[in-house]
């Protein structure tokens, strides 16, 4: 089941990264400058459950970084330089239908907020 519930994730988010990406926008970048580097928190919390099954994040790299059975809430900070359109995506699976709230940060602003009730759901923010 667990098996099931990452590789739900992992599509979820690969699919949601890919209708991003294939986004695009005719105006400039409104003055922003990248590459840039940026702090990024996420933030995995609930309101009916200590802890969760997975979370999954876009780490420093980029790269996908799996957290096994963390208590919640979670959070991870750290700094990474971004280009324009990158993606940033924050997912959770539980084993029961929980109510679960995940929040993107960037420099520690509020720029993605979602919650969920149900045992899995995902999130993604592009830079523009």
């Amino acid at each position: 089941m667990k098996t099931i519930k990452r590789t739900f994730l992992l599509f979820s988010m690969s699919i949601l990264s890919l209708l991003f990406t294939s986004c695009s926008k005719d105006d400039d970048n409104n003055g922003s400058s990248y590459p840039k580097q940026v702090s990024i928190t996420y933030i995995v919390s609930s309101t009916s459950t200590a802890s969760a099954s997975l979370v999954i994040y876009q780490n420093e790299t980029g790269g996908n970084t799996d957290v096994t059975n963390p208590t919640l809430p979670y959070t991870k900070t750290f700094t990474r330089t971004v280009n324009q359109y990158n993606l940033l995506s924050l997912g959770y699976g539980t084993n029961t239908n929980q109510t679960v709230k995940m929040e993107i940060l960037v420099n520690n602003t509020l720029v993605k907020s979602q919650t969920f009730t149900s045992t899995s759901g995902a999130i993604t923010y592009l830079f523009e």
